[in-house]
């Protein structure tokens, strides 16, 4: 299930009214025999905080053989301003409200001609050699699904921390066990089977690819970290993500909805102990203990 959304975690609906901007440019290269052609799809909203190193870390991989494609929400602090610096080399872009996170993601996907799709939201950024090690692994197994690893970031007193992500398809039927973005799929699965379902607002990603996983296409692991997935901050926990899961796992009968379930009640009361820890610390003068402690939690 997604938790950090590039841009959107502050606002899943788009209300502004701006005159939409559209701009269709050309792909960075020409599809080459034994390189296939990777879209990349960025959804942001009011990103410009990190989108810039989001577009950068793209448009300077290793793998040339890119359509980038960013979809922006109809942002007013600045977001704009950083994608056209970078518009020539962009396949597409356009800033204009949306209904949310999927719903921009579908717009990408309805732009998309490579043969490989992964989708970066603007908080995150590729490690350089991400997408020509997906490329490498598509020529060689010729998977549907390619997933890898990730590494998480977490700032704190402006010091960055990183800690490994690994998957586990195995779990797959009980809970987002891979992760979405350091995973790439092949256009023909979303050709055959659509995109996100627009229904779910945070967990949209696992219902598509849970709906990938039973319907018998092949997951291929990439043992290798693609993508830096950066962190929210202490206070960043949203429960509604569990209480998709809950009824993603109800649509699809996997049994383990009632696992889910107790997932939800434990995430509820982490919540309310956060919040009260918090507002203690507040109070108290304390923020720089809470810090310490995060420093401590993410050094090791």
């Amino acid at each position: 299930m997604l938790r950090n959304t590039g841009g959107y975690h502050s606002k899943l609906t788009h209300t502004s009214q701006h005159t939409p901007t559209l701009y269709y440019l050309y792909p960075m290269a020409l599809n080459q025999s034994n390189h296939p052609l990777i879209t990349i799809i960025t959804v942001v909203y009011n990103g410009a905080a990190h989108v810039e190193q989001c577009i950068q870390s793209v448009l300077t991989q290793s793998y040339t053989n890119i359509q980038y494609i960013i979809i922006d929400g109809g942002s007013t602090d600045g977001t704009v301003d950083i994608i056209q610096r970078y518009e020539s080399q962009l396949h597409y872009w356009v800033s204009e409200p949306d209904g949310g996170i999927y719903q921009a993601m579908n717009k990408g996907l309805a732009k998309a001609t490579g043969h490989i799709i992964g989708i970066l939201n603007a908080d995150d950024y590729y490690l350089p050699d991400a997408l020509q090690t997906v490329a490498t692994a598509h020529q060689q197994q010729t998977a549907n699904i390619y997933y890898g690893h990730m590494k998480k970031l977490m700032e704190i007193n402006g010091k960055s921390y990183f800690k490994p992500a690994a998957p586990n398809l195995s779990l797959m039927q009980q809970t987002m066990s891979i992760l979405h973005p350091a995973t790439f799929v092949c256009k023909k699965v979303y050709d055959e089977i659509g995109g996100f379902d627009e229904q779910y607002r945070i967990s949209a990603d696992y219902e598509f690819l849970l709906r990938a996983y039973t319907k018998g296409y092949h997951f291929q692991h990439i043992e290798q970290a693609l993508t830096v997935f950066r962190m929210g901050g202490v206070s960043n926990l949203n429960c509604d993500s569990y209480r998709e899961g809950y009824q993603i796992l109800k649509q699809y009968n996997t049994g383990h909805q009632q696992a889910m379930k107790q997932l939800i009640g434990r995430c509820e009361r982490k919540r309310r102990l956060r919040k009260i820890i918090n507002t203690l610390a507040n109070s108290l003068g304390l923020q720089r203990m809470l810090q310490r402690r995060q420093e401590k939690k993410w050094s090791h």
